[in-house]
């Protein structure tokens, strides 16, 4: 009976490392964020690169992503990036664009090992500029990210 135990304590420890173990080397990625889609590439397990855009009535957000894995190899990665994007909107009284710098920490749990849900918060550098009439504006403020990535390619 105790080496039953043992056999199935060791099984269920063993089994999802194998199952999980770097989702993201070398893959690519299809994921829809809130409100946008992006498509991502794991360079190797430590780092992976995304090109996404968030748009909304009368806004458009596009940009490249970095993400610098922590621990590649786990059901649940953490991980810290960057983001730099082009802005462009347009209002009742006003038209124009911007840029916005972002740097955020967050995390990825991959319900099985081809779709992860991730979420990251950071403080982003946000600024604007009208068209008609130059006048700028720009400041910082909190940005949270809410998304499902669908993995292919590559090796498990």
């Amino acid at each position: 009976m105790m080496k039953k135990v043992l056999t199935v304590t060791a099984v269920l420890t063993v089994l999802p490392s194998l199952l999980f173990a770097d989702p993201l080397s070398k893959r690519w990625g299809v994921g829809a964020n809130f409100p946008g889609v992006g498509l991502k590439y794991g360079i190797n397990s430590q780092n992976t690169l995304e090109i996404r855009t968030q748009f909304g009535k009368d806004i458009l957000v596009i940009g490249p992503r970095y993400y610098r894995n922590l621990n590649p190899e786990g059901q649940t990665v953490v991980f810290l990036g960057g983001e730099a994007d082009y802005l462009s909107f347009k209002g009742e009284a006003s038209e124009g664009s911007g840029f916005v710098l972002e740097a955020f920490v967050g995390g990825e749990y991959f319900t099985t090992p081809n779709l992860g849900l991730s979420l990251d918060i950071g403080p982003a550098y946000i600024s604007l500029k009208d068209k008609d009439t130059s006048e700028s504006e720009g400041g910082v403020d909190f940005v949270t990210n809410l998304g499902l990535t669908y993995y292919f390619g590559g090796g498990k």
